[in-house]
């Protein structure tokens, strides 16, 4: 088996020899960006990208040859770079982290699938994810702490953005809103619950207010953060862990 090609991030944007490139890679990744964001990763094609940029489809190739190039541009290009200081509030500091982190989501509802396909990590989100562990670590968190925290709040933001995400697309599609939608569902759910044999169902269906994205996605981070707080306690004026009792 011959050696793997060096990954983008080791080959340079520019060529030795021959003529200058015309476009850049971060050219590129925009248009794809858009492409994506407004029809979706699958049309995010190098035909359709050419088409945009009013260039040859084989000339992309001359910059990005591969699809793994292609994501791997765009995911850094979507990621981007936002600085976070740390303040040493372990609540504060990961509230501001997942809040941002569903924002990207949102924007590119193509990103969240993508990072979980195991993709080249460009310089953009490793700039991220060297803010995000000094964030854990300066409230005192040891690595293995700080990763398995990470790994539960940035996993269970892309989860509840690709169901927020799934929601849209289906009100789209079918042109039926969750309200619209509950209301057809209410007869034969009653029906349901007149039997007597679902009563836990009953008592959400008349006790419980299942509030928008926004809402549900702050009440579900801060029980997760509650759990976080209450294993890993520490305040802006004590930098160590301390374990609840």
């Amino acid at each position: 088996m011959s050696d793997p090609k060096p990954i983008i991030w080791m080959r340079p944007e520019r060529p030795a020899r021959g003529p200058v490139p015309t476009h850049s890679r971060g050219e590129i990744a925009a248009v794809a960006i858009k492409i994506a964001d407004s029809e979706g990763i699958d049309a995010a094609s190098v035909r359709n990208i050419a088409k945009e940029l009013g260039t040859g489809t084989m000339t992309l190739y001359r910059y990005l040859p591969t699809k793994e190039d292609l994501y791997a541009v765009m995911i850094d290009n979507a990621t981007g770079f936002e600085p976070q200081e740390p303040t040493g509030n372990l609540r504060a500091d990961l509230t501001t982290l997942a809040r941002r982190r569903r924002q990207i989501f949102l924007r590119h509802p193509w990103l969240a699938p993508l990072l979980a396909t195991r993709p080249i990590m460009g310089p953009n989100f490793l700039r991220g994810m060297e803010r995000d562990l000094a964030l854990l670590g300066s409230c005192g968190l040891d690595m293995d702490e700080t990763l398995d925290v990470l790994n539960l709040i940035l996993s269970w933001v892309s989860g509840a953005v690709q169901a927020e995400l799934a929601q849209q697309a289906a009100t789209y599609q079918s042109g039926v809103d969750r309200h619209a939608w509950r209301l057809r569902m209410k007869p034969y759910l009653m029906s349901l619950l007149e039997t007597g044999e679902f009563p836990y169902l009953s008592k959400m269906t008349h006790e419980s207010e299942i509030g928008d994205a926004d809402e549900r996605f702050e009440s579900g981070l801060s029980m997760i953060l509650d759990g976080i707080e209450a294993r890993f306690a520490t305040t802006p004026e004590d930098s160590g862990p301390r374990s609840a009792d």
